[in-house]
Parts: C-alpha cells; sequence; structure tokens
C-alpha cells in the first residue's frame, strides 16, 4: 500500500452493509446475554410462585430449575442433601415469613 493510500473497499455500500451485519450480529449477542442470565431459570421460579415458598418459610431452600430439591433449617445440611442428589452448584436461599407490615425491595 502507498502512503496515503486507504484501504477502502471498492464498493462503499457493500462496506457498509458488512459494518451494519456486524452490529446487528453483536447486539443480538448482547440481547441473548440479557435474556439468559445466570440462575435467570431459578430467579424466576421464585419470582412467580411465591404462595409455594411461603410454605418454607423460615427455612433455607435448594432450587435447581423449578424443582425444590433440598431445604431445612441448617443451610450446610441442605446444600450437603442437594449434593447427595447430584447439584453441583446449589442455589441456595432463605425463604422469610412473609409480613404484611413490613415493606423489602429486592428479590
Amino acid at each position: 500500500m502507498a502512503i496515503g493510500q486507504t484501504n477502502l473497499p471498492d464498493n462503499p455500500e457493500a462496506g457498509a452493509a458488512e459494518s451494519q451485519a456486524g452490529l446487528s450480529d453483536e447486539n443480538s449477542v448482547r440481547e441473548e446475554r440479557i435474556q439468559t442470565t445466570y440462575r435467570g431459570h431459578e430467579q424466576e421460579w421464585r419470582r412467580t410462585h411465591r404462595e409455594i415458598l411461603q410454605t418454607f418459610a423460615g427455612e433455607w431452600v435448594v432450587l435447581e430449575g423449578e424443582k425444590i430439591v433440598a431445604h431445612g433449617g441448617d443451610p450446610v445440611q441442605v446444600v450437603a442433601e442437594a449434593r447427595t442428589q447430584g447439584v453441583k452448584v446449589p442455589y441456595l436461599f432463605y425463604v422469610e415469613a412473609a409480613d404484611r407490615d413490613v415493606v423489602r425491595i429486592g428479590l
């Protein structure tokens, strides 16, 4: 390439189309990452099944997908139980009792 010469495509419209296609692919990958968050399935289940979770109020629960794998008062025992059932990385959380006089922010 000579000095002062740029590396532009012969057809400027083709270059614009290629860069738009690259942006489109990048945007679709970004959208997919947003939609498939880590443990997003479990978090959605917790959000939509609060009435079921209230039966475990005051307990630790391990959720795998849409299945409650283990629950109880001792988180160490609950995780151990989940691991005996083949769960490698347990999704563990505590279920607080619903209190109508308390406003909670978050999950």
